[in-house]
């Protein structure tokens, strides 16, 4: 059985090479599949290299194993192993989505998909949003790879709820925020982006109503979606940049509302990854808006799959969500590429094999 794989490790902030470390343990409750493709998230992923952020649910330390967007091909299935979300029973061959390994031996797991060989089992991946989910014939390797985060997006669609013809406002356009407002337009709702980056817009513009090249933590943003709104306002607002400085700004961008029965008021869902506090000032003024603020964190069973279908019905465009592809050994120096460049870039994919 395979013991060892190469993996990308951050042993420091900004310092990533290409390293072959120990696998977790393989039993008979395992699934092990091999990588194919990777890609680097310009978000938490950045800032997991960078050190500006830590491991959701626990301590961050060095030295780690980073990323969560991963697809490969089922090599091994223990005879103890798991039904993925739908029920199905994985084959060898079969090609899937593998996403994190978040335990090893050796090594922190931030989150553990940066690997060549993913062990699967409820030791290193114990969630059920963690199990594996087979990829539709139709669609290509590179295009499923970039669904992860997709799926994290539509676990906050599903939360806030949106109804038909509403108005919503997503504030940038990365990898989660042009996922989010594609779902929001598939639902219906009248969508505007927003990012202060024009080259990020610009991939936005076919999926949305309107677009806002602005940032959003200004004070004159308000004064434009006045104009964009015919001073109605939005109905929901996403934040997806996740950066601190707008979020205490938003509450001005949702209507005023939910003191009739049948109204339940504007909503703001954050959902984005923010390692600066987040402050909302004045209260009172929060408290009068009478709105609703939500979020969500990772993704649940059975949205990859979704999210996969409705790309491989040509219903959901991932071309858009990454913008370069390069063998997994050039990794450690695009990380600072993607972070000099972010305002430019996207995402970028990873060849394995």
């Amino acid at each position: 059985m395979i013991e060892k794989a190469n993996a990308i490790i951050v042993d420091r902030p900004r310092n990533a090479s290409i390293e072959e470390i120990k696998l977790p343990q393989i039993n008979d409750e395992s699934i092990v599949i091999r990588t194919t493709y990777s890609a680097i998230s310009t978000g938490t992923e950045i800032k997991v290299w960078n050190g500006k952020t830590g491991k959701l649910g626990g301590a961050l330390w060095y030295p780690l194993v980073p990323g969560y967007e991963q697809v490969g091909i089922v090599e091994y299935v223990g005879p103890k192993a798991r039904k993925t979300a739908l029920g199905e029973i994985l084959k060898v061959n079969d090609r899937v989505m593998a996403n994190e390994v978040r335990r090893y031996p050796d090594f922190c797991a931030a989150w553990g998909g940066q690997i060549g060989m993913s062990v699967k089992n409820a030791t290193t991946s114990s969630s059920p949003f963690d199990m594996p989910a087979k990829i539709p014939d139709a669609l290509s390797f590179q295009d499923a790879v970039v669904c992860y985060l997709a799926a994290v997006a539509k676990k906050g669609i599903d939360k806030i709820g949106l109804k038909k013809n509403e108005t919503v406002i997503v504030i940038g356009m990365g990898a989660v925020g042009l996922s989010a407002l594609q779902l929001a337009t598939l639902a219906g709702t009248k969508t505007i982006a927003m990012d202060k980056s024009s080259w990020r817009l610009e991939r936005a513009k076919p999926f949305c109503a309107m677009s806002l090249c602005a940032d959003a933590s200004h004070e004159d943003i308000v004064e434009k979606i006045e104009s964009l709104t015919n001073g109605k306002m939005a109905d929901v607002v996403i934040e997806a940049s996740g950066d601190s400085a707008v979020v205490n700004n938003l509450r001005k961008l949702i209507r005023d509302g939910g003191w009739e029965l049948e109204d339940d008021g504007g909503r703001i869902h954050l959902q984005g990854d923010y390692p600066e506090p987040i402050c909302f000032t004045p209260y009172q003024e929060w408290f009068n808006r009478n709105l609703r603020i939500s979020m969500t964190c990772a993704l649940k069973a059975g949205d990859k799959e979704s999210i996969l279908k409705l790309a491989s019905e040509g219903k959901f465009n991932t071309k858009v969500l990454y913008d370069k592809e390069i063998s997994f050994k050039e990794a450690p120096s695009e990380y600072a590429e993607l972070e000099k460049h972010r305002d430019h870039r996207m995402k970028t994919v990873l060849k394995w094999s």
